[in-house]
C-alpha cells in the first residue's frame, strides 16, 4: 500500500488537470473577497468573509471529477493497473490507494481555497461574524462530503475502463446531484400559504385572501423530502455552501454511509472484474 500511494502521489503532483483545478480554486478564493472589498467601497454593501466562505463545497465535487476520472484512467489506457498486479498488487489496495489519493486531492483543492479566501477575506473585509467553532465545523462537514464524493467518483473510475466515458458519468453525476439538491430545496422553500394582497382597478378595490399552496409539502411527503435533502451529497453542498447545515452531525454521518457503501461495492466489484 505504501508503494502504491508513494506511486500515486508522485504522479498525482504533476497531474495537469489537478494542477490546473488548484489554480482556478485559487483565482475563485482571490476573486470572491476582491469583488466584495469593492463593492463595499463602492456601494456599502457591508459585505464579510462568511459570504462566501463556503462556496467550495459546490466547487470541489465539480473539479474532482475530472480529476478522479482522468487520474485513475490512466492506470487503464497506460497498462499501469496490471502491471500493479503483476508485481503482487492486491485489487482492493490499488482501488484503496486510488479512493485515498483522490479524497487528498480533494482535500488539497478545499485547503486552497480556504488559504486564500481566509487570508484575503481577513485583510480586505475584516473578520468572521459567525463563531471559530460553528465555521471549523462546517469546514469538516465539507471535508468529509468531498470524501463521500470521492468515493462515488472512484467506483465509477475503477469499473470504467474509459476515461473520457468515466469523466463524463463523474461529472453528469455531480450536476445530477446538485440538480436534485435544488429541487428539493427549492420544493421544501414552498410556503404554506400564499399572502393575501389588495389592488385598485378603475374605482374599485379589490382584496384577495390568503390561499392555500398547493405546491406545499407537508406530512410524510416532507419528511421525505427534507431525509433526502440532508442525504443526497447534491443537497449537502447546497446547505454547506450557504453556511445554513441545521445538523452538521447528521450530515458527516451521512457521508461515512455513503462513503463506506460506495467504496465497500465498488471493491467488491473490482475484486471481479476482467481486467483483460
Amino acid at each position: 500500500m505504501r508503494k502504491l500511494l508513494r506511486a500515486g502521489f508522485a504522479r498525482l503532483w504533476r497531474e495537469k488537470v489537478f494542477l490546473l483545478s488548484c489554480g482556478v480554486m485559487l483565482l475563485v478564493g482571490a476573486a470572491l473577497p476582491v469583488i466584495h472589498y469593492l463593492d463595499n467601497r463602492t456601494s456599502g454593501e457591508g459585505w464579510t468573509p462568511d459570504a462566501t466562505c463556503f462556496i467550495y463545497a459546490i466547487l470541489v465535487p465539480i473539479l474532482l471529477a475530472p480529476v478522479t476520472a482522468l487520474f485513475v484512467g490512466c492506470e487503464y489506457s497506460d497498462g499501469t493497473m496490471r502491471s500493479k498486479l503483476i508485481v503482487g498488487g492486491r485489487r482492493w489496495q490499488i482501488y484503496l490507494a486510488n479512493f485515498i489519493l483522490s479524497t487528498a486531492a480533494g482535500f488539497v483543492l478545499c485547503a486552497v481555497y480556504l488559504a486564500v479566501h481566509t487570508g484575503l477575506g481577513l485583510l480586505l473585509l475584516g473578520g468572521f461574524t459567525a463563531a471559530p467553532k460553528e465555521l471549523l465545523l462546517h469546514a469538516g462537514v465539507i471535508f468529509a462530503l468531498t470524501a463521500a464524493f470521492a468515493a462515488l467518483f472512484v467506483l465509477i473510475a475503477m469499473l470504467c475502463r474509459n476515461r473520457a466515458y468515466s469523466a463524463a458519468a463523474c461529472i453528469l453525476l455531480v450536476f445530477a446531484l446538485l440538480f436534485a439538491g435544488i429541487r428539493m430545496t427549492s420544493a421544501l422553500n414552498e410556503p404554506e400559504y400564499y399572502e393575501g394582497y389588495s389592488y385598485t382597478s378603475g374605482d374599485v378595490t379589490v382584496t384577495e385572501e390568503a390561499e392555500r399552496n398547493p405546491h406545499y409539502l407537508k406530512g410524510t411527503k416532507r419528511e421525505i423530502f427534507e431525509f433526502l435533502n440532508e442525504f443526497i451529497p447534491g443537497g449537502q453542498a447546497l446547505k454547506l455552501a450557504n453556511g445554513n447545515a441545521e445538523k452538521p452531525a447528521m450530515l458527516a454521518l451521512y457521508d461515512g454511509l455513503i462513503l463506506l457503501a460506495a467504496t465497500g461495492c465498488g471493491i467488491i466489484v473490482f475484486r471481479k472484474k476482467d481486467l483483460k
